[in-house]
């Protein structure tokens, strides 16, 4: 759980997660009420399916490089709440965390107003921003786009990256109507930078024709991998923004967002894919390693397509340790091994963890996937850890 302190996280995580209407009406209430804090903030305002927070680490990187100031509100965290808001890539505060909650508390009070979790920590993001005066805020959609929490700002330029079908039950069932939510960030005149493809590239031309606002579409190759798609993406959008080509190519070169593809160990492997899309884009960097047998951690959260992912960590052809992370809103893993070909369970994650290493070759390749929350909590696990042995009650 975030390290802050308890009044505020139970505030914060009791919240409602979703308003059932699902619009913006209370959030652009409240802000009003404070003033418009948002109007005065610098934003570039990215959404879509996968790549988000990548991209967003990529611009606040070379933004930091060309000398700026830089604010960046990602979701969700992968290790503590603090993760979600930053300022040239600190964390806010615990100090800050409790004292903004606290007053976006006390203001709802006040006026007899609820705002949903994700409105609550937009909000708090807002405020620290507009105290903080940076140069840019780079502002990551929660899920959506058209009724998100972050679109009650109007961005200096926009980015969608790759479409693809998460969030079905809020969002549609369809690419083009998931297309049509994601679009939904589109302002007039702003220009918008995207990497959609196909049937989520015609809404999206779609919607910025009927905005007047300029669409620059990101080039890629079909061998591309999806950190290098993301990469172009950023890429595209800095350019568009005037950002030289030195801070550009260091701040590729100093950028760092954990959990994406990241090697935390010679032979461990995470990366959050979360979604099929994510694993269908997982499958094809893997292939450009070397490695003689896959064993894999995998865990997902209820909300997701448990049949879709299955099918696609299925593909990836390795042995498969079923586990989950230690909150009540991940799967069941006996329910996701139903699905699964080639497959064992445990719900400790030490264990699976240790149980991989254990049937691990030299030459094999460990790869922890599935939920966010699951890439977040072996990270905590692989730095905790003590160095005795955990013995295994099963081999695979």
């Amino acid at each position: 759980m975030p390290n802050i302190s308890n009044w505020s996280e139970n505030y914060i995580y009791k919240l409602e997660r979703h308003n059932n209407k699902f619009n913006l009406k209370n959030i652009k209430a409240f802000l009003k009420t404070v003033g418009n804090p948002q109007k005065d903030l610098k934003v570039i305002h990215v959404a879509g399916t996968n790549g988000k927070g990548s991209v967003c680490s990529m611009i606040q990187s070379s933004l930091m490089q060309a000398g700026y100031n830089v604010g960046m509100f990602t979701s969700p965290h992968l290790t503590k709440f603090n993760e979600r808001i930053r300022i040239n890539n600190q964390l806010i505060s615990n100090k800050d965390v409790n004292r903004l909650t606290n007053y976006v508390k006390n203001v709802c009070k006040k006026n007899k107003s609820e705002l949903t979790f994700f409105e609550m920590i937009t909000t708090i993001a807002i405020l620290y921003f507009k105290e903080k005066n940076p140069d840019y805020v780079v502002l990551e959609t929660g899920m959506g786009g058209r009724l998100d929490a972050t679109n009650t700002t109007k961005p200096i330029i926009s980015i969608i990256t790759s479409i693809g079908k998460d969030h079905k039950e809020t969002l549609g069932e369809t690419i083009r109507e998931i297309a049509y939510e994601k679009a939904g960030i589109i302002k007039n005149k702003v220009p918008v930078v995207t990497s959609a493809k196909g049937t989520a590239l015609k809404v999206i031309r779609n919607a910025a024709k009927k905005k007047n606002s300029k669409i620059i579409i990101v080039k890629t190759t079909k061998d591309a991998t999806y950190q290098e798609e993301n990469k172009l993406t950023a890429i595209t959008a800095l350019r568009e923004l005037g950002v030289g080509k030195e801070a550009i190519k260091e701040g590729m070169k100093k950028y760092y967002w954990p959990g994406r593809f990241e090697f935390v160990k010679e032979n461990i492997l995470l990366d959050c894919a979360h979604n099929p899309d994510g694993v269908k884009a997982l499958s094809k960097s893997l292939g450009k390693l070397n490695y003689e047998k896959l064993i894999i951690i995998f865990g997902m959260m209820k909300r997701a397509d448990v049949k879709a992912m299955c099918r696609e960590v299925d593909k990836l052809k390795g042995r498969i340790i079923v586990t989950k992370a230690n909150m009540t809103s991940a799967r069941n893993p006996e329910e996701i091994a139903k699905h699964l070909q080639n497959s064992i369970v445990t719900h400790n994650l030490k264990e699976a963890i240790k149980t991989a290493e254990r049937n691990a070759g030299k030459n094999d390749l460990i790869l922890i996937t599935g939920s966010i929350f699951l890439v977040g909590e072996v990270m905590t696990v692989l730095k905790e850890r003590k160095s005795k042995k955990i013995n295994p009650s099963f081999n695979i």
